[in-house]
């Protein structure tokens, strides 16, 4: 049994004339005759009476009828999720995410607008330090991730940035930089630091060594923690001094006071990272959202 057989019968059951239904399909009647006796001798059944003038439906007809419009709908069913899904517009999206030093407010807002746009796409989220969504990209654990930028991406990856962020300090709101206007970075040597782990802010503390070294000084590291929030806290605590994004809920918190770096104090670069030989249609959909918001 093919399903032409099926798109046969239906047509013949619901016209209840070989000619008519003929010509809704768009073949000669003695041919579509034939394949409804090769159904019916195929399936041992007798579907239709033709003993009177117009052909009707036997009881057994009726019950095929309604399987076979029920595998129809599959079949239709399935041809609209596989085009759908050809279209990138089904199917699954694994995403890695560094909440650490991904901007909130940015993260939910594409989530909850791809989401009302493809509600047939699931989203599985990871959160994942910069190093470990890069490993989850060459395994293809994730499909993309949004990470810190490292010092070097590797080839296979292709990359969207998604933001440059110029760096602050915060310090304690009672410390005696809080009163300055500018700070060189001589000013840090006696400073105690307080970073994110090096694995989610390799780069940018690299900078940052990088800095403080060629002024003179090995800096102090004092704690490390595993996000902004820490961070912020422990400042505001006085237990150090913290390089932190001009992100502005980050900024708005008592005890702590942000003053600027010198002007060539290194950046943040977030970026959005994903396989370059990875075609899946849905991925593509999810990057060419967040690089264009549509």
């Amino acid at each position: 049994m093919e399903l032409r057989h099926l798109r046969y019968f239906i047509a013949v059951a619901e016209e209840l004339s070989f000619s008519q239904a003929a010509k809704r399909l768009n073949i000669a009647q003695p041919p579509l005759s034939q394949q409804i006796q090769d159904l019916e001798r195929e399936v041992g059944l007798k579907l239709f009476d033709r003993s009177r003038r117009k052909i009707m439906l036997t009881q057994s007809g009726k019950d095929f009828m309604a399987d076979a419009r029920n595998v129809m709908d599959s079949v239709a069913q399935l041809e609209r999720r596989t085009k759908l899904r050809s279209e990138g517009h089904v199917g699954r999206v694994a995403i890695g995410v560094n909440m650490a030093i991904i901007s909130p407010h940015f993260f939910s807002t594409i989530l909850r607008r791809f989401r009302y746009k493809h509600p047939e796409i699931d989203i599985l989220l990871s959160d994942y330090l910069s190093v470990r969504q890069i490993e989850g990209l060459l395994s293809g654990e994730i499909d993309v991730g949004f990470l810190r930028l490292p010092s070097q991406i590797p080839e296979l990856l292709e990359t969207h940035l998604i933001k440059r962020e110029t760096m602050r300090l915060a310090v304690p709101s009672g410390h005696p930089l809080a009163r300055k206007q500018k700070i060189a970075w001589s000013d840090l040597a006696n400073e105690r630091f307080i970073l994110i782990k090096p694995d989610s802010s390799r780069t940018y503390y690299d900078g940052l060594f990088f800095k403080c070294r060629t002024a003179g000084f090995e800096p102090k590291i004092e704690h490390y923690t595993n996000n902004m929030s820490t961070q912020i806290w422990l400042v505001s605590a006085g237990l150090g001094v913290a390089p932190l994004p001009t992100t502005p809920n980050i900024l708005k918190r008592s005890g702590v006071t942000f003053i600027s770096l010198p002007p060539d104090a290194p950046v943040y670069e977030t970026v959005m990272a994903w396989r370059r030989d990875d075609l899946s249609p849905v991925l593509q959909r999810f990057v060419e959202f967040v690089r264009h918001g549509e």
